[in-house]
Order: C-alpha cells, then structure tokens, then sequence
C-alpha cells in the first residue's frame, strides 16, 4: 500500500501534485539551504465551486392523486421526467373511487365515463376497463308512469314507439333530430366560440316547448351538470350533445375506480405516496420546499397544484402575493345505494324524474347491476339513487333526505320499495364546478409559478381532468419549462 503523504493544501489548479512532484528540493553539500515552496491555499471561490450543486429531492412534485395529477405524471414519465405524487387519501383517484360494502361496489357518487371523450380515448386502455355501458336514451317518469325516450337512430324499434308517445310534442322530437344533426356537423373550434349563453337560453332559443325542458333536459343534463337550473354554459351543454349522440355512457365493469388504477399503474413504483396530506408549501432557491402534515419534508424542482380546489386554495393562500383567490362555486350532490333482491327496471338504462323538483328530491336513479352485474353479490341487485343540489353536513340530514327519496321510491315503485336495504350514502358537497363559460383550454399557472392542474382548470368532467393534466405536463416538457 502507497503511504506517501500528499500535501495538506492541493494544488491552487485542484489536482494533488504528485508525491515525487511533491518532495522538496535535496541540499546539495555545502550550499545554501533551498527555500521551502509555498504552500497556497485553494480559493473559496474555487472550493465552492467543487462542491456538488444542490438538487431537489423530487425533479416535479404533483399535490394531489385524482385523475389530473395522475395523467399529469403518466404524461412526464413517457416524456422521460421523474416525478413525485403525494395523495393525502389512502389510494390514487380523487372524487373518482368505489368502494366494497358486503359484496356491492359503490362509486362515491354516481359517474359514468362518456367514451366518446377524446382524451380518455387517447389514455385509458377500454378493453382492459371493460366497459359497460347503459343504453342510450332515458326512462322518464312523468304523470305518474314511465315512458321511454328511445334514440332513434341507435334504437330503432324503440325509436318509433316514442315518435308516438305523447309525453312530448312531435315538435320537439323533430327539434331533438336538428340539435343532433347541428351538433356532430360541429367541430370543436365552432362549438368554443359560439356566443356564450346558459343552456336553458340556448334551448329556449331553439324552439324547444318547457314540456320537453322539464321533462327530460333538466333532469338529464342537470345530473351531467349537477345542477337543475340548466345556467351552464351551452357550449358545454353542446359539446356533451355531440359526445351523447355519437357514443354511450358507461362504467367499467369493477367500477368507476378503475380508471385511476389504470392510470396508475402505468408509473414506476413508488412514484405515488399515499397518506401524505400537504400541509404547507414555501418557495427557497432550490424550487420549493413542502412539509406533509406527517411530518416529511421535501424539495421540487417544479411543482403541480392537482388537489381539490378548496385544498388548493388553502395551500396557495400561503404563498400567493394578492391574497387567496376568488371563491369558486361548486354544484352539489348526494347519492344513495340501496339492496334488493329485485331490480325495479329491467334495462340498463338511466330513470329520470320528469315530473319536476316538486315531485321529490330524486334527480335519477339507475340500476347498476343491470350494467355491470359485478356491481352486486350473486342473486342481488344494486340501485343507485341521485340527488341534485343537496349534500347533508351530518348523520341527521342524511336520514332525512333518506326518508323523503324512499318516500318517492314508493310512489314510483310501490310498497316493494320498502324492502330495500340502504348500503351506502355519499354527500358531496364538492362535486363539480360550476360550468358558466367554456373555452380552449390552457394551463393555468398561479402568480407564484405553481401549474395549477384540474377539472375546475377546464371543464367539469374526466375529460376535463384528463386534459388538465396532459396540458400541464406538455407545459412543464416544453421549451417554455
């Protein structure tokens, strides 16, 4: 082993001399001793800029495991960037999650993916999904009967049945059949620009009498929206026709919370940290410094706001040099899950309420085991009930609001409605922006530089979320980054 000793201060250029470099010159006999070399040390610029350069613990931090923050990290991770996901639940998905309650699976809240989305397209594996899917039209209840809004062009035999079902005029069918036929000849750059109105205006507008209004587009899209009084945005409302008109509404066969699952599952392992709620975020030369409620701390290069906006709002209220921003309204909802041994319908279709807000809270109700029938144990069935408007803060109003949907469950269904077995209830009070205008999308950014990613960033609905996310990763892959 080499033991020669190397000077105590490298060379001033950084490299150690070598040893034989290193020796001091030998006396020759009889001659004045050499002087000693001066030993220089290094300059603190020159040690600086040795030392490795600080990097953050995470290239991209995204806040939030919904199906935004998801797509988010699908898209950096084909992009060939390392990210990092913190999810303050105990599993990816946001608002779109199922869970398993003696045997049934019930998605908190009713939703349905619309396949004809142009982004779920692009990302989610269908097959793999399963999807299943409710057939086309509704079945209205109004003037205390059912009657079958049928898509003509898609269901024939039903189709002409309703051409002579008096529920709504002739009229509005053939209205019906123009707004079809306007819409697909529609792309979406004359949909988006289009003046901006509520869809209630628009219909009004078109000719449509307040018979087929009450009858079927208010509670149909008002359980789209979320909301009853139809003010959102016709460009919306027209772009969602069009979508309607040329796919289905569906749920994949184990549940809405596949679609999270699927997403991500396409990330490398431990890309995503469960049970990490965010507690608050700080800005430091390095990008930002965020600390969970747990206690972990950690450094972003870049960071993607893809919570919940109420969540959102409160971590950038910290950090935002105007204040908080802008409340935002939210439209509300409530859902029910009953058991019974017997489906009440015998489709997969969805049940409308036709006969208006006085008539009973329920909005719509579907038979999701007519769908998919892994949504019930063998032998039984599952109803999911909706309410538009109305999420309970507690125990007591959610009973309440029971009692009354199970009330207009027996009128509809009669004394059999009895017999069902509440398994589930999910207010939520969040769940979907309100949709008042619509335009193009481009990803937001708040004025601290975090992307804020999202459905309420775009349009309220998966393809909304999707979008959000793909857009806000193109912006952080880009020459603008």
């Amino acid at each position: 082993m080499d033991t020669t000793a190397l000077p105590l201060f490298p060379d001033p250029n950084g490299d150690p001399a070598p040893a034989a470099a290193a020796a001091e010159p030998t006396a020759q006999p009889g001659a004045a001793p050499a002087p000693a070399r001066p030993r220089v040390p290094r300059s603190k610029a020159a040690a600086k800029a040795e030392q490795p350069t600080p990097q953050p613990d995470a290239e991209v931090v995204i806040i939030g495991a919904g199906l935004a923050g998801l797509n988010c990290a699908r898209e950096l991770t084909l992009a060939g960037r390392s990210c990092l996901i913190l999810e303050a639940a105990d599993a990816p998905g946001g608002r779109v999650r199922t869970d398993i309650v003696d045997g049934f699976r019930l998605d908190r809240g009713f939703q349905v993916l619309l396949t004809e989305y142009p982004e779920a397209k692009r990302v989610l594996d269908y097959d793999k999904l399963a999807l299943r899917t409710f057939l086309p039209g509704a079945l209205v209840r109004q003037g205390g009967s059912f009657h079958r809004f049928a898509d003509p062009f898609r269901e024939l035999r039903k189709g002409i049945a309703f051409a002579t079902d008096p529920i709504v005029s002739f009229g509005d069918k053939l209205r019906v059949a123009k707004l079809r036929r306007s819409c697909l000849a529609a792309d979406d750059a004359s949909l988006f620009s289009a003046p901006e109105e509520t869809t209630r205006e628009f219909l009004r507008r078109s000719g449509f009498t307040s018979a087929i209004v009450e009858r079927f587009f208010e509670p149909f899209f008002g359980g789209v929206f979320l909301e009853r009084n139809l003010v959102t945005s016709a460009r919306f409302f027209r772009y969602l026709f069009r979508l309607f008109s040329l796919g289905y509404a569906a749920v994949p066969e184990l549940g809405m919370e596949e679609i999270p699952r699927q997403l991500a599952a396409a990330l490398p392992a431990d890309s995503i940290r469960l049970n990490s709620a965010v507690r608050s975020l700080e800005k430091i030369d390095l990008g930002w410094k965020i600390e969970t409620t747990s206690g972990i701390s950690l450094t972003a290069g870049q960071l993607v706001m893809a919570a919940r906006e109420p969540e959102a709002k409160a971590l950038l209220a910290g950090v935002r040099t105007p204040g908080p921003a802008p409340a935002r309204n939210w439209n509300r909802t409530t859902t029910f899950y009953y058991a019974t041994t017997t489906s009440p319908i015998d489709e997969p279709v969805i049940v409308l309420n036709g006969e208006g807000r006085s008539a009973g809270p329920i909005n719509h109700l579907a038979v999701m085991s007519l769908v998919s029938p892994a949504y019930a144990p063998p032998g039984a069935h599952l109803v999911c009930v909706n309410v538009v408007g109305s999420a309970p803060e507690n125990d007591t109003g959610m009973e309440a609001l029971e009692v009354e949907v199970r009330n207009q469950l027996r009128r509809w269904f009669g004394p059999s409605a009895n017999s069902w077995q509440v398994v589930g209830g999910y207010p939520i009070a969040h769940a979907l922006p309100l949709q008042l205008s619509m335009a193009p999308h481009r990803p937001a950014q708040s004025d601290t530089g975090i992307l804020l990613c999202g459905d309420y960033q775009t349009t309220a609905s998966i393809q909304g979320a999707l979008t959000s996310g793909t857009a806000a990763a193109s912006f952080l892959t880009g020459p603008q980054s």
